[in-house]
């Protein structure tokens, strides 16, 4: 495995199958930076805002605090609200790193219904099926935050799991806030110029834990993505999100708390997506999952954990002239 980063936003991971050719390979690198180096300028931007929408907030809330400090029993409670909330680490059990599921490859492709489209543009059966082993796997984190406590990427099961903490949680590094995605992803050219759709099977068993105090909060979420990439250029995107929460804590609710388990490995929402293929032109068709936890401690403490263990079963592609 070769680590390329980009010095300022992202750090990516990528092993190829042997399949793969070099020159396939520069490619491929080239749009998994892409992709990384786009999320982490997209997440910079969102926090920015953020942090001025907490900025204003903190102005409005400063001459309550002060009156509060100085009032004895006012003061008491802000000490006792930031113990209780310090004291108390959220999180759900780490990620089992051994699985009793059956692999990918054991399931029939062609007997499952939901390989069946009938839409506007495509119907039938695909044109082609994509199943484990795939041609390369890839990970990547935004180094403005910190890293995942655990990740899994098996290629032999088509695995993608990864752990995030932020704040105060068991088992974290004290970060802010961790933004971390991992999956495969397959080479595709053809002879001559097509309209594409893609779908592709994914399982996932998901949690999360958050909790916030006294002017504090905590944001998790999770999910699964497809992207199909052209020379380092975005050509189609989908996303399946799993969960969103988020908890704060202010002078009148001074703690919440937000917990999710979907249960079991659901397969999620159907998503697709859809681009024209150039002739003797490499595109790469990518899917993965993604965890983000953040935290922002405030006078109570905050906490973050998000969770996602998923199976990308395998991926199908339609084609038909352009």
């Amino acid at each position: 495995m070769t680590t390329y980063p980009d010095s300022v936003t992202s750090t990516v991971d990528i092993a190829f199958d042997g399949r793969v050719p070099e020159d396939s390979k520069r490619e491929v690198r080239n749009s998994i930076n892409a992709i990384a180096i786009r999320h982490s300028e997209e997440n910079a931007r969102r926090r920015e805002l953020d942090a001025e929408d907490r900025a204003l907030a903190d102005v409005l809330r400063q001459p309550l605090l002060d009156q509060l400090r100085n009032d004895s029993r006012g003061a008491d409670a802000l000490r006792s609200a930031a113990e209780r909330q310090h004291a108390r680490a959220v999180g759900v059990g780490e990620l089992p790193m051994a699985s009793a599921r059956i692999p990918a490859r054991d399931v029939s492709a062609t007997a499952l219904d939901y390989s069946l489209a009938a839409t506007r543009d495509f119907e039938g059966f695909p044109t082609r099926f994509f199943q484990i082993p795939y041609d390369f796997s890839w990970f990547w984190h935004d180094l403005n935050g910190g890293p995942p406590r655990s990740r899994i990427l098996t290629s032999e099961t088509g695995r993608a799991a990864l752990d995030a903490h932020a704040g105060n949680t068991l088992g974290s590094d004290g970060s802010v806030f961790v933004n971390a995605h991992a999956g495969f992803g397959v080479v595709l050219r053809s002879d001559h110029r097509v309209d594409c759709m893609a779908r592709s099977l994914r399982s996932s068993h998901d949690f999360a834990a958050a909790s916030a105090g006294l002017d504090a909060d905590a944001t998790v979420e999770a999910g699964c993505e497809m992207t199909v990439m052209r020379s380092g250029n975005l050509q189609a995107h989908a996303v399946d999100k799993r969960f969103r929460g988020r908890v704060s804590g202010s002078l009148f609710d001074p703690s919440e708390d937000y917990n999710y388990d979907n249960g079991g490995f659901g397969t999620g929402a159907v998503i697709e997506v859809r681009w024209t293929m150039e002739a003797d032109t490499q595109y790469e068709l990518n899917v993965g999952a993604w965890v983000y936890a953040e935290a922002h401690q405030g006078i109570g403490g905050a906490g973050a954990n998000s969770q996602i263990d998923a199976n990308i079963t395998f991926m199908s592609l339609w084609q038909r002239p352009a």
